[in-house]
């Protein structure tokens, strides 16, 4: 039984917003699909509380047993705690982005040149090639990866739910 439909919901929106961050280059609609994205991320935990935690007393608790151990610290459960959290936090909070917005410079490094001695060239990475994060856990990593992991870290952890509520259910005294 699917008892976190509704969460996966929010999941299946936020995988079609992920296709705009491939494919947009105007800054502007690329923020507000970054903001989308990152507001989705984190209302997947709420609308697994609120929403399918309501329809079943058994996925609340397990959802609540687990939100302790995502905010810990786990390396396992890091893309909660380190991106989702804090970058939702960052946007609706203080309307910052973790995420590098415009062009990146990269430095060119002639692979058979002594970097002390060389001049080295300084290119910019234009449109959406890649949008790293600027600092935190994550920096350095492209914001658009971390979507992709978040993704599957719900999706492991929403199976996990739906898995033990079953088993839950089925041992449970009233049956």
């Amino acid at each position: 039984m699917n008892y976190t439909s509704s969460a996966r919901k929010v999941l299946a929106d936020l995988k079609h917003v992920r296709i705009h961050l491939e494919e947009e280059t105007r800054d502007i609609e690329w923020r507000i699909y970054w903001i989308t994205a990152i507001v989705l991320l984190r209302a997947t935990g709420h609308v697994l509380l609120k929403v399918d935690g309501e329809r079943s007393p058994t996925v609340k608790q397990i959802a609540n047993e687990l939100h302790t151990n995502w905010k810990g610290e786990s390396a396992e459960n890091k893309i909660f705690r380190d991106f989702i959290e804090l970058e939702r936090n960052n946007i609706i909070k203080e309307y910052q982005f973790g995420v590098t917005e415009g062009p990146v410079s990269i430095v060119d490094i002639p692979g058979d040149c002594d970097t002390s001695l060389s001049l080295n060239r300084v290119t910019l990475i234009g449109e959406n090639i890649y949008k790293p994060m600027s600092s935190g856990t994550y920096e350095g990593e492209d914001g658009r990866d971390l979507i992709d992991e978040a993704i599957y870290w719900w999706t492991v952890q929403l199976d996990y739910i739906d898995m033990e509520s079953t088993y839950r259910s089925s041992n449970s005294p009233t049956k």
